[in-house]
């Protein structure tokens, strides 16, 4: 059935699922990825012409739902959206069971890595790091990002609003709650909305705009939380007031102003000032002492990086020579060396680096046994010449060639272990490894976000 826009309307079964996460159909020689859809379901869509032969398909009713389909949480969640308040982009599954989702990451694991390992072993189920019957309030770093919402006909009549991208865009979504966040990331983000609402500021692009985003990190076994407001420009009087505000009034433990006057796709600027508190925040995580600065990377979630970090020093034989790559501020390196190896830790990071090394001075014994290397892991790789264990926690591309040929052709440590956070790049690299004369010991998944597509996964590779 077709309308008069030249769309097309029609019912489909949900196959399998896109490693986005979508539910996949087929429609005569046509593949589609329908959001929201799980498989086994049959729903009626619209497909939406687009250039170069491309359809945007819309769900448009389920016909048949899986048992697995739940009511989301959250009243900003697609489709259950409640009316006028728009879909937020950041969540794609609430609408299925939590267990239900541990399966799905499972099984996605072993589709992507059987089609490129034929005979490969099997992934263990999906390791959770929440209770099953409460995956919410695990983002111990809550981000918001601002928008101005036109309430009038003049150019000038916006209002401040606070929240996250619609799906596939740049537009920002109000919300009014976020459940995967830390509570106490939100109850600060919306104190923070509504100060900077009563100073009359309003968000980069608007005339007179400085607003971009808001980032708070919650400690997970500490009670520090540190704010970094994120501005085009740090000269409007109004900021400072709003500020200024926020500190008198229950303050943080630190409070940053992070400049980004580019507008591009990166969270943070390259200059941040502190207002208040320390420089870096406090951690602990395995046993370890951790310290970030404002814009370094940290796990967003730290009872997921906690397991993730224990099943590497499981696979770490005693008083190994560790070398990890992509090491970032040390979360594998330094529990490591408190655990007795030697450890080098490569990263072009050099922000990340301070924060590892500084990190070093509050964890004893690990200072003398860890070695941070400001390198990046593809010029680094070739000076390394011993490594009884190589720990790998690559970007979501996965590694270049190069840096596998050098590990595994080269070095070719008895010992190596694979963290990933992303099945298609891992499948690909799985191949190359296994084919300079390694096998898979073992493939633990681990949900890092809960009610989104993403997937952790810790393999263990062992030396014929």
């Amino acid at each position: 059935m077709s309308n008069d826009a030249g769309s097309k309307i029609i019912d489909v079964e949900i196959a399998e699922l896109s490693a986005a996460g979508d539910g996949v159909a087929s429609a005569g020689r046509l593949r589609i990825a329908v959001p929201f859809t799980i498989p086994g379901e049959r729903v009626r869509v619209r497909l939406d012409p687009g250039r170069n032969g491309r359809v945007f398909p819309a769900l448009l009713e389920i016909l048949r739902a899986s048992p697995h389909r739940v009511r989301a949480r959250c009243i900003h969640f697609g489709p259950d959206a409640e009316p006028g308040l728009g879909a937020c982009g950041g969540c794609a599954w609430q609408h299925i069971s939590y267990p239900e989702q541990l399966r799905l990451k499972t099984a996605l694991v072993n589709r992507l890595v059987g089609a490129a390992i034929p005979g490969a072993p099997r992934a263990q189920e999906t390791l959770p790091a929440t209770p099953l019957d409460r995956p919410w309030g695990y983002r111990n770093k809550v981000h918001f990002v601002f928008g101005n919402l036109r309430f009038g006909g003049r150019r000038h009549d916006t209002t401040l609003v606070m929240g996250h991208y619609a799906r596939g865009s740049r537009r920002v979504i109000p919300v009014r709650e976020c459940p995967v966040h830390d509570e106490r990331g939100n109850t600060f983000a919306f104190r923070a909305r509504d100060t900077f609402t009563s100073a009359a500021l309003n968000a980069a692009g608007a005339d007179g705009g400085v607003l971009r985003s808001l980032a708070v990190r919650v400690g997970c076994h500490t009670e520090e939380l540190m704010a970094t407001v994120v501005v085009s420009s740090d000269s409007d009087r109004r900021l400072r007031t709003a500020t200024r505000r926020l500190l008198e009034e229950d303050p943080p433990t630190s409070v940053h102003l992070n400049l980004h006057e580019r507008d591009d796709a990166f969270v943070f600027g390259e200059r941040t000032r502190r207002l208040r508190g320390s420089e870096r925040m406090r951690e602990e995580v395995a046993g370890a002492s951790f310290l970030m600065s404002p814009p370094a990377f940290f796990q967003t979630n730290v009872r997921a990086a906690e397991i993730l970090v224990g099943l590497v020093l499981g696979a770490i034989p005693e008083h190994s020579h560790v070398v990890d790559l992509y090491a970032g501020c040390g979360l594998f390196a330094i529990p490591l060396a408190l655990a007795g190896h030697e450890v080098v830790a490569v990263e072009e990071n050099r922000l990340a680096v301070a924060d590892g090394e500084a990190a070093l001075r509050l964890n004893g014994v690990a200072r003398n046994r860890c070695r941070f290397v400001a390198r990046r892991v593809e010029t680094a790789i070739a000076s390394i010449r011993r490594a009884d264990a190589i720990v790998l926690d690559p970007p979501r591309d996965g590694c270049a060639a190069s840096v596998l040929q050098q590990i595994f052709g080269r070095l070719r440590p008895a010992r190596a272990v694979y963290v990933s956070c992303n099945p298609e790049a891992l499948a690909v690299d799985l191949g190359t490894i296994c084919a300079e004369g390694y096998r898979i010991r073992s493939m633990q998944p681990i949900d890092m976000f809960p009610h989104t597509a993403h997937v952790e996964t810790v393999v263990v590779f062992e030396r014929l």
